[in-house]
Parts: structure tokens; C-alpha cells; sequence
């Protein structure tokens, strides 16, 4: 075993050889989004995305599934099954099997096995004093995700961040390796603050982040300042309705956006006047976000070229630095 679950790596790695190790990892979750096709889609991106953020290439994979014995909703797994079929066909895979259980709500995931060089591992401490921050995907899809879910979503939003979840990591992964990084993660259920910090802990680190630099799905900051009461789908239905949306209702923040900046806030520095809105979205739980990759200053123009040639996203958005003895803030927001 070279990587296990001690260090919160992304997926566990085992040598079969001198120069083969095998990768291995697993994730499922409920739907986030209405279409069956895109559910299955996005869920086996979000699989294969922990391959890729190992610095891996994947080679097959399995499906888990969990879905309701009744006419109306099991025909639908067909359709997830088929989203999922075209991504790993995307990522260049077979689906090989896996294993359906009932359940009363849906569940569907993969997983995956893949390949990477033990010479080659894109451990996840890594990062070294001085370490540009670069980042594939924009942030926000637990609030619109939860907007989705709400009927309160633009298609614009949706449609971005659906395109978005079902994007593979594999060109990103790809130009990693021709820069010749040693270091990702990708942004997933702890946020981008929480997943900045397993690198930053494992590595001795502390980082700086330019809050205006960081990428959010557009019309994602507007549904943050719109509210829904809990019992009402929409804006309209009754006279009054939206003074009561805007008096009493709750903007689409996912619960798991909260717990991630309670368990983060002590370990980072706000800036006085931040929007609370604003550190949310910095802890907000992401379905197969982008990688976050930490790569010498001297190589970081490099990497994004790299990035944006193969079509993915790139910002820089911060820098680590040297963590002293007494730095309590693992992680600066400017």
C-alpha cells in the first residue's frame, strides 16, 4: 500500500510493480439534478474525478446503485445508467458491472480503478512554500444544486453548472502532468476552504487566497440574495406571497455549506467586511469541482496555458506560503 486513508488523500493507491501502482476509489450520492441522463452522467464524473486528482488514468469501473422497486421510478435507472456509460466511454473505460439494491430513495455512483506510476503519485501534502493556486472549475454548485431542487434555479445557472459537473477532469488532469506537478486535489464535499486545508495540513503550509479571484457560476451570487419559505415552490401563487418570500424565506445555502465554515472559521482569516454570503460560497460543498493544483511560480504560467489549450478552466486564485510555528490561520482570504 503506498497511500491509504491516513493523510485524506482522494483515492487509495496499491504497487502491483517497480513502475505500476493501481488506484482505486469509490463515491455515490442522491440526484442533484431532474434529468436521469445527466444524474448518471455527473455522478461518474464525480467518480472518475479522484482518479485524476491522484494523477492517475483510469482503467475500468463498477457501478452501485440503489433505487426504488416501482413502476414509475426504476424504468429512470436505465437512463442514469446510460449517462453514466457515455462518460466512462468519454474517459475511455468500460462499466464492467456493479451491483443494484431497493431502496426508497435513488443512489447512484462508481467505482473506479485506475493506474499511476508510484513515482508519479499527486500526493495531497505536497505543496511547497510559494506554491501558485490554480483552479479548474468555478465554485457554487451546492447552492445551485439546491436551487435546482427549489424550482428556483435560472436554466442559464443550470444549464453552466450541469455542463460543468459532467466535464471529466482528464484534460486537466493531462496537463498537470505535462507541467509536471506534484500536488492536486479536487474540490468536492468540504469546499474549497476545507479541501485547501487537507493540503495545507499535510504539507505544513499556510496559503493566501484572492477572494476576487476565485471563479463562481454565473447567477449563482443573485440566488444567494433570493429567498423560499420552506412550503412554497415559487415567487407567485397567492397575493403577498413574495413579501413572504423576502421577509421569511431562506436563500438555497445547502446545510453542508454551514457545517464546512463552522468546522473551517477558526482556522481562517476573513477579511473585517466580507459578505457572510461570500465565506459560505468559500466553504460551499461542490459535486465533481475542479481540481485545485499547487504548482511552483516558475511553472504556473505553464500549467494554465496547458489547461486552456485542452479547453478546461484555469485561475490562479492564491499562493501557499511558510507556516510559523504560532499560525493559527491556516488560510488567508484577501
Amino acid at each position: 500500500m503506498l497511500v491509504g486513508s491516513a493523510h485524506a488523500d482522494d483515492a487509495g493507491v496499491y504497487r502491483i510493480s517497480e513502475d505500476e501502482a493501481l488506484v482505486a476509489t469509490l463515491d455515490f450520492f442522491t440526484p442533484i439534478v431532474d434529468d436521469p441522463y445527466d444524474y448518471g452522467a455527473v455522478a461518474a464524473a464525480n467518480s472518475l474525478s479522484d482518479i485524476y486528482a491522484m494523477g492517475g488514468e483510469p482503467l475500468f469501473a463498477l457501478a452501485i446503485a440503489a433505487f426504488p422497486d416501482d413502476e414509475k421510478t426504476l424504468p429512470l435507472l436505465a437512463d442514469v445508467m446510460a449517462g453514466a456509460v457515455a462518460k466512462a466511454k468519454e474517459a475511455g473505460i468500460c462499466i464492467l458491472g456493479g451491483h443494484t439494491i431497493k431502496d426508497k430513495e435513488p443512489k447512484f455512483g462508481l467505482s473506479v480503478t485506475g493506474r499511476v506510476h508510484p513515482g508519479r503519485i499527486w500526493h495531497n501534502r505536497g505543496a511547497k512554500d510559494g506554491d501558485a493556486l490554480v483552479l479548474t472549475k468555478p465554485i457554487g454548485t451546492g447552492v445551485a444544486t439546491s436551487a435546482i431542487k427549489w424550482g428556483i434555479c435560472p436554466a442559464a445557472t443550470q444549464a453552466a453548472v450541469i455542463s460543468s459537473m459532467s466535464r471529466l477532469n482528464a484534460g486537466a488532469a493531462k496537463a498537470g502532468r505535462e507541467v509536471g506537478i506534484s500536488t492536486a486535489t479536487d474540490v468536492t464535499g468540504f469546499g474549497l476552504i476545507g479541501h485547501l486545508m487537507e493540503v495545507l495540513d499535510g504539507s505544513g503550509m499556510s496559503a493566501e487566497i484572492r477572494q476576487a479571484d476565485v471563479p463562481v457560476f454565473p447567477g449563482v451570487r443573485e440566488l444567494l440574495k433570493r429567498k423560499r419559505v420552506g412550503f412554497l415552490s415559487g415567487g407567485a401563487g397567492f397575493p403577498g406571497a413574495e413579501w413572504i418570500h423576502g421577509a421569511f424565506g431562506q436563500p438555497p445555502i445547502p446545510g453542508g455549506a454551514r457545517e464546512n465554515l463552522g468546522h473551517q472559521a477558526g482556522r481562517v482569516r476573513f477579511p473585517p467586511l466580507l459578505p457572510a454570503e461570500e465565506a459560505l460560497l468559500l466553504a460551499d460543498p461542490q459535486t465533481s469541482g475542479g481540481l485545485l493544483m499547487f504548482v511552483p511560480q516558475a511553472k504556473a504560467d505553464a500549467l494554465i496555458d496547458a489547461l486552456r489549450r485542452g479547453g478546461d478552466g484555469a485561475w490562479r486564485i492564491g499562493r501557499t506560503y511558510a507556516a510559523g510555528p504560532l499560525d493559527a490561520q491556516r488560510v488567508t482570504v484577501t
